[in-house]
């Protein structure tokens, strides 16, 4: 070929030779993740130049985004242009490689050039002032100085936010029962300041918190006999004392009623603390008064002021987030009626004929439509144009006979073309298929060539509609459908794991590496912090949780690891030596700060979509629960006009949950939390058990400031009362109760500052009898220890010191 030394050969399997030689007639092509698409799209490029004598100016290859024509556009030129003799063995041409928006641009601006027409001023992404995000939000904001379009937009967005859409999509026609009853758990109940909460009844009682000006902290961590409780709602008032509220709506299931009365036994023993409690009984009253007065009683009885905040003031605390979700929700609204080719005139006939969920959904559409048209007006008034308005007009001049175009590179033709090539052809929409169909129906001897996945079609929130995938023979014609399906990337194990996943969705994937690989699950729930975790991490379990997955994984040989999230937050409370925050780019800064300066860039974080395309040695996805995966935003109402459905989002969240867990190329760690788990990973675990992270064998790694371990528990044979009588005495010198190993009081100090002897001066030393003192290092190393009787120490380094139970084999 025309390889040089410096480019590596490739050397295809059997599918994809199939695929490189299939030239004649549309060719659609099912393409695994790291099955090698782009290489067998550019072998087939040279194999069209090299062997079929196709000149290189007959095929066109088309990209979604500059970044993949890029790279596209790398490899032709290292596989076509040097010859060893340091001439080019093609000549100076390369097929031309383009995004469909720069196609779109040629075209529209070769035309007017011709014409002597100024050519619209484009809405690019960039810094510039003119995008099409920054004009729409111009719209957005001109509606909001409008005092009758403003009040209207916060009537819809907070009606939105109190919505219940569980009940509402639960008595639908359009939802069929079994589709509802599985999809259900998934839903989230979105709280008025962002929260995703678990239930109804969750989201009133933080709904109820939010109007009355209450700040709270939602599942916040609490340790409670070894296990990471998380109580529903933590209040506090001064300092580490304040009230729980808990939600217990499962009553009547023994285990839940069991664990109800342990937890209110737990909350009557905490000092500074007190429990309130909500059922469901509560929670009947369609106005939810009973609720409301009841908290309201409950919470003064506390110390805590309780008035209703005014609707402005509601809305004064709630605007911002109402305006950014508003904002959101309408681009994504105005960018997939512009990809679906859906004019103002057409949307107010869908709008007529739809029958809407609920009064929020009907004024949702009117306002989108309101601002539809104030776009496209202002588009018209600026002679701007958007990506999508682009390429209609260069379908329109397709299908009038003007197929040339212009750019720096040279000039093209699409009616002289032999050869079309699509990547990523799972992302196309109903305005890509127009701009094929107008090629095709000016040079009908074009041929097709297109490469997908339909297991990473994920973004239909952009107007993707993966019918053009799957119906491909409908709608292209006559046609051979091949597939490339073995995975270099990943390692068996993973690739099992991902087919497990998408069991009965299409042909499996096969494993290309010759190693098996490690994949885990990390469940949280079964995570014990050491005393040192938990004085550094107050409340707070994911984090030393990925410090520890981060650690071993180093420790195992990954050089790059890569944390994946589905959101631009993490579901959990995050915090460290003071600093708190769930958005990942300070999570990621957080967990940096506990390793040496050499490793620190090679941790990096992403979101899936953002991800999507790129790999790393170890991939550890962070959130594989609940509302996460799949994460069904109430907003996915408002595109039900559009054709969404409920089973339709949560498909297409399973798929990017396959995207995540094929980003892995040696090493994946999938966390979930017991019982909040991701019915997407219990199907990967129902059909492949997959061996759970064992958290003590997966260690810690020392801190910015070294720390000491002090433990104070009874000796041998003396039962519990030695501690028993100084348990007021260990509290107040900030000893808490440890589970974890050895059971005894404990605290963290630096081990600057540790002295044995200011510990011998603590308050409760002096009572003390029958007690052992230990102290433990930061690998949970017995550093020294003590036995006291009647207040006199004894220093037991130099005898036998009870063994520490974890160091013990199982029987």
């Amino acid at each position: 070929g025309g390889e040089n030394a410096s480019t590596p050969r490739f050397s295809p399997d059997n599918d994809q030779i199939a695929a490189i030689a299939a030239v004649h007639g549309h060719v659609h092509v099912v393409a695994r993740a790291g099955s090698g698409k782009t290489q067998t799209l550019v072998n087939r490029t040279h194999f069209l130049i090299r062997h079929c004598g196709v000149e290189p100016q007959k095929i066109l290859l088309l990209a979604f985004n500059r970044k993949a024509a890029a790279e596209i556009q790398t490899r032709l030129r290292a596989l076509l242009l040097p010859s060893p003799s340091g001439g080019q063995e093609f000549g100076e041409e390369l097929p031309r490689v383009m995004t469909f928006h720069a196609l779109g641009r040629a075209l529209v601006f070769t035309d007017r050039n011709s014409r002597g027409i100024q050519a619209p001023d484009l809405l690019v992404d960039g810094e510039s002032d003119q995008t099409q995000s920054k004009v729409l939000q111009q719209v957005i904001d001109d509606l909001l100085l409008n005092p009758v379009s403003q009040a209207q937009i916060r009537a819809l967005m907070l009606a939105h936010f109190r919505e219940d859409w569980e009940r509402i999509i639960a008595g639908s026609h359009d939802c069929p029962p079994a589709e509802f009853l599985r999809i259900r758990r998934a839903l989230p109940h979105v709280a008025l300041n962002g929260d995703y909460l678990k239930s109804r009844g969750e989201k009133l009682i933080a709904d109820f918190l939010f109007e009355h000006d209450i700040p709270y902290s939602y599942e916040r961590n609490h340790w409670w006999k070894g296990i990471n409780y998380r109580p529903d709602f933590t209040l506090f008032l001064a300092g580490e004392t304040g009230t729980v509220i808990e939600y217990f709506g499962l009553q009547g299931d023994l285990d839940y009623d069991q664990m109800t009365t342990e937890k209110r036994s737990y909350w009557r023993e905490k000092s500074g603390w007190t429990l309130i409690e909500i059922t469901p009984r509560e929670i009947v009253d369609s106005r939810n008064n009973e609720l409301r007065e009841s908290l309201c009683a409950q919470l003064r009885a506390r110390g805590f002021k309780c008035e209703r905040l005014s609707e402005d003031e509601i809305w004064d605390r709630a605007r911002k987030r109402a305006i950014d979700q508003f904002t959101k929700a309408i681009r994504t609204f105005v960018g997939r009626c512009r990809k679906q080719m859906i004019e103002p005139g057409r949307l107010r006939h869908m709008i007529d004929a739809f029958t809407p969920l609920s009064d929020v959904e009907r004024q949702f559409h009117e306002v989108a439509h309101q601002v539809y048209l104030a776009y496209l007006e202002r588009l018209g008034a600026t002679g701007a144009e958007d990506f999508d308005g682009l390429l209609q007009r260069a379908c329109d001049l397709i299908e009038r006979g003007c197929t040339g175009f212009t750019r720096k590179d040279g000039k093209g033709d699409l009616g002289q073309l032999r050869f079309v090539c699509i990547d990523e052809y799972q992302d196309f929409s109903e305005l890509f298929h127009r701009l094929m169909t107008a090629t095709r129906s000016v040079n009908p001897g074009v041929q097709l060539f297109c490469v997908g996945d339909d297991w990473q079609a994920i973004n239909g929130f952009a107007g993707s509609d993966l019918k053009f995938f799957e119906q491909f023979q409908h709608f292209v014609g006559p046609s051979t459908r091949l597939a490339i399906r073995t995975n270099y990337r990943s390692a068996g194990a993973i690739v099992a794991a991902s087919n497990a996943l998408m069991k009965g969705l299409g042909n499996e994937a096969l494993a290309g590496q010759p190693f098996e690989g490690e994949i885990f699950v990390a469940d949280l729930a079964g995570f014990e912090l050491t005393q040192i975790e938990k004085s550094r991490h107050p409340g707070d379990v994911i984090t030393p949780a990925v410090v520890r997955l981060v650690h071993t994984a180093f420790l195992r040989g990954m050089t790059q690891i890569v944390l994946v999230c589905q959101r631009n937050t993490l579901p959990w409370f995050v915090r460290f030596e003071g600093k708190g925050g769930n958005k990942i780019d300070d999570f990621l800064e957080i967990i940096r700060s506990h390793f040496p300066a050499k490793l620190r860039d090679r941790i990096t974080i992403s979101t899936v979509h953002k991800f999507k395309g790129m790999e790393k040695p170890c991939v550890i996805v962070l959130d594989a629960i609940l509302r996460s995966y799949p994460l069904i935003h109430p907003d996915w109402v408002f595109s039900r006009i559009l054709g969404d459905t409920l089973l339709k989002t949560n498909e297409e969240q399973r798929r990017l949950f396959y995207v995540a867990v094929t980003r892995a190329a040696k090493m994946l760690v999938i966390v979930t939390e017991g019982g909040q788990k991701s019915p997407f990973l219990e199907d990967m675990e129902r059909d492949r058990a997959i061996p759970a992270v064992s958290w003590p064998e997966w260690p810690t790694i020392a801190g910015p400031i070294p720390q000491i371990v002090i433990k104070i528990g009874n000796r041998d044979g003396f039962g519990n009362q030695p501690t028993l009588r100084i348990k007021d005495q260990l509290k107040a010198c900030h000893y808490q109760w440890d589970s974890t190993g050895w059971k005894a009081w404990a605290r963290c100090v630096p081990s600057e500052t540790f002295s044995i002897e200011r510990i011998k001066k603590e308050a409760w030393a002096s009572d003390a009898t029958g007690i052992e003192v230990r102290i433990f290092d930061e690998a949970d190393h017995l550093l020294e220890s003590h036995i006291i009787e009647n207040g006199s120490w004894r220093d037991t380094r130099d005898e036998h010191a009870p063994p520490d139970p974890r160091s013990q084999p199982e029987p």
